[in-house]
């Protein structure tokens, strides 16, 4: 079965936005007090199959609440390569946000693929309203990683067929685009990495703050692990003190032995549970 009929099939009884924007509408119209809208941003190329389990758990701890579920694959990382076509490309999302724009947000990212998505829906969220994304909370999950060229072909390397011979061109072409590019931007172009500008975003308050009324910065929760291989530790806990500086009450959780995005998997009771208590921290 295709991938892209795996995803029709897995994904027929949500809201289709758009080809990487779901929603889950309230199921019941009252119940405990989680955030009005939770968003959920995938890492790249996320197997269908392994978010959605995300996305029934979600379903189940806030039955009032929309879910918005954000999706990234090569094209939305090659095919959009302006500001102005990331909006276009989020659109759908930001006009069910401005439907709820008094409401607390959730948001839970995934991977450097999760944090660039994120990153983007914020500046359209601000273009399209001229305000910044109220947020009550956010946990931020196997992120955020400083890239470097091997980092961004393995990472990209998740996409890659299965198929041995066609997986070793794959890994080639993609070393040479990736390395070319760096070369561009590094000693030609003397700019950053097209990620860089996730870790600045997603702590600037021109684009991301708490919820009206709240008395403590947004919260952030860190989930990572020792086990990673594609997002150091270093790298998320230099984040999470940047956060901190920024005025944000952060918590790091660490996992032992869990892979990337694989925390989850490794132990889900206390994934969960740090879940639930991050999706009901409301002021």
């Amino acid at each position: 079965m295709s991938t892209s009929s795996t995803t029709e099939n897995l994904f027929a009884k949500y809201t289709r936005l758009s080809p990487s924007i779901y929603l889950v509408p309230p199921r019941t119209p009252s119940g405990p007090a989680p955030p009005s809208t939770i968003i959920l941003a995938f890492w790249y190329h996320a197997p269908p199959r392994a978010l959605i389990k995300f996305v029934v758990q979600y379903a189940q701890l806030a039955p009032s609440s929309n879910i918005l579920f954000l999706l990234s694959g090569p094209k939305d990382f090659y095919l959009y390569h302006t500001l102005t076509s990331h909006r276009r490309r989020l659109n759908p999302a930001i006009e069910v946000l401005c439907q709820n724009k008094e409401e607390p947000v959730f948001i839970h990212v995934f991977s450097n693929g999760g944090m660039f998505t994120i990153s983007h829906l914020l500046l359209a969220y601000r273009h399209a309203t001229g305000s910044p994304l109220q947020v009550s909370s956010m946990l931020v999950d196997s992120a955020p990683g400083i890239p470097t060229p091997s980092k961004t072909i393995r990472s990209l390397a998740y996409a890659l067929p299965q198929t041995l011979v066609v997986k070793q061109i794959g890994w080639g072409l993609l070393s040479v685009f990736v390395w070319a590019g760096w070369v561009l931007r590094k000693l030609i172009l003397k700019k950053d990495d097209p990620f860089a500008f996730t870790r600045r975003i997603t702590l600037d308050s021109d684009f991301i703050v708490p919820r009206e009324g709240s008395k403590k910065g947004v919260r952030s929760g860190y989930l990572y692990s020792d086990a990673d291989d594609l997002i150091p530790c270093q790298d998320v806990e230099e984040h999470a003190a940047a956060a901190a500086e920024k005025g944000r009450e952060v918590e790091l959780v660490k996992f032992k032995g869990t892979p990337h995005v694989g925390h989850m998997r490794g132990d889900p009771e206390r994934y969960w549970t740090v879940v639930e208590r991050y999706m009901n921290l409301v002021d």
